[in-house]
């Protein structure tokens, strides 16, 4: 065990380095807005807005059709009114901003990046009816029209599908914004966004270090904190801070992809482990809150979660010798903490756990060719709907790289979820299933804890896609 002076030693010099690398930080002048990033946002194309830090830059600076308020609710950004017929939608958009050239335009090159065209799915075509109108036809399905329009819009919140001016970018390649900011510095670790009506500009500050930001907030440089995992301090009573929760839209998973002659291949030894996995504790205590410990998939904000318990394990056989399992993990605190439980706990079902420490990228590319063990992963929702915590993750058509991390192929839950509106009971009915299959060890939703000053004007939105100039007060 470490004793006091050498844990002190260890904590405080990644501070004392953290802080002198970012001495940008210290200039604040109480009227700019600083938030903090933990990796640089160096090219600002809305198409490459794919990363956390990206995302929250062009999320600020650039407007979109649709958009969510800092309480968590979908609403109009550009556009001013819809009118949906069938699979035919015509929108009208609000005067004296975008233009439907400009929509045309912005969206044209999401649909054709390969990387990002699943964003416009279910769109069949999109073009402009005169000036300020545009025509979107939603492509044929299994779903209603309505589900499929809600998807489209939700989808059109993305930083991707930011509408900038069309001809700035054909002449200079630029990207102009139709929100009040514009960058007005970007070097290093700073991005500088000014405003045109005199509203605070906004000051991003690249600090990838926990405890850095944890004392530059402290220290009333920083306007909000994000206390991540484990690393939960600050207390509540100071009264220059407040904290905020913001939505667990971050699931927490263990996948599980063996070959047929596993122990694990048995879908009712898999519910046996699930049951026996008490989750609420490990998040509670040994995370510290952490996460929050849940047996299903969907966050409770976009589906009431199930009202029954974890399905019976059923009969199933214990290996006759141990097994050995690759468990891939990364080197967080929080996951190591989760391993070293689920090694206890798979060592009672004759299933050895033996560790493989890598980076993500190592883990993503060892689950996209298939390698075989149990992957702890998390799960960030690209847009807030209940599908995003679904389609991805259980399609058969996605296993692998489009998220399936397990490999699932289930006919049954193919056809629900090909089919489904999801509304209430049938995200219930499809989490049953997914439930009684049990690809997962299913461990919970990570809490976003954010601190903000009180004194700023920035007000900490419920969601993360609710990022955006809307939430300076």
């Amino acid at each position: 065990m470490l004793t006091t002076r050498l844990f002190f030693v260890i904590f405080i010099l990644p501070c004392l380095v953290g802080l002198a690398c970012h001495p940008a930080t210290g200039h604040k002048d109480g009227l700019t807005i600083t938030i903090p990033l933990k990796y640089r946002a160096e090219v600002l194309d809305p198409l490459q807005a794919v990363d956390e830090a990206t995302a929250h830059v062009v999320n600020f600076l650039h407007a979109r059709l649709y958009t969510y308020a800092p309480d968590g609710s979908l609403i109009r950004d550009l556009a001013a009114s819809e009118v949906q017929e069938g699979r035919r939608v015509t929108i009208t958009l609000k005067a004296g901003a975008a233009k439907a050239r400009d929509v045309i335009y912005s969206l044209a090159r999401v649909e054709r990046d390969a990387n990002q065209n699943w964003i416009m799915e279910q769109v069949q075509s999109i073009r402009a009816l005169g000036t300020d109108r545009v025509e979107i036809l939603l492509k044929s399905s299994p779903r209603s029209a309505a589900v499929d329009w809600q998807l489209v819009k939700i989808k059109l919140t993305l930083p991707q599908c930011a509408i900038f001016h069309a001809a700035e970018h054909e002449a200079q390649n630029e990207f102009v914004p139709f929100t009040r900011y514009r960058v007005s510095e970007q070097s290093g670790d700073r991005i500088l966004l000014s405003t045109t009506d005199g509203s605070p500009p906004i000051e991003f500050i690249v600090m990838p270090d926990e405890t850095a930001r944890y004392f530059a907030f402290r220290e009333g440089r920083l306007d909000a904190y994000e206390a991540l995992g484990v690393h939960r301090r600050l207390a509540g009573e100071n009264p220059l801070y407040e904290a905020h929760t913001m939505y667990d839209l971050v699931v927490l998973y263990a996948a599980i992809n063996v070959p047929e002659g596993s122990a694990l291949s048995n879908p009712a030894l898999r519910r046996a482990i699930n049951r026996a996995f008490d989750r609420k504790s490990l998040c509670a205590k040994t995370l510290l809150g952490a996460c929050e410990g849940a047996d299903y998939p969907v966050p409770a904000v976009l589906s009431p979660p199930p009202q029954t318990g974890f399905p019976e394990a059923g009969d199933f056989k214990l290996p006759q010798k141990v097994e050995t399992v690759t468990l891939f993990t990364l080197s967080d605190k929080e996951r190591l903490l989760i391993a070293e439980y689920m090694r206890s706990l798979f060592r009672q079902f004759r299933i050895r756990l033996e560790f493989r420490i890598v980076d993500l990228p190592s883990m993503v590319r060892e689950s996209n060719i298939g390698t075989h063990g149990i992957y702890l992963m998390k799960w960030s929702a690209d847009y807030p709907h209940a599908e995003n915590f679904l389609t991805p993750l259980f399609y058969s058509k996605n296993q692998g790289i489009g998220g399936n991390r397990s490999y699932l192929k289930d006919t049954r839950l193919d056809k629900m979820l090909e089919r489904t509106a999801f509304t209430p009971r049938e995200v219930k009915e499809i989490e049953d299933r997914i439930r009684w299959l049990s690809p997962w060890i299913f461990i919970g939703f990570q809490n976003m804890q954010f601190f903000r000053l009180k004194t700023s004007r920035l007000n900490i939105p419920k969601i993360f896609a609710g990022w955006s100039y809307r939430v300076v007060r």
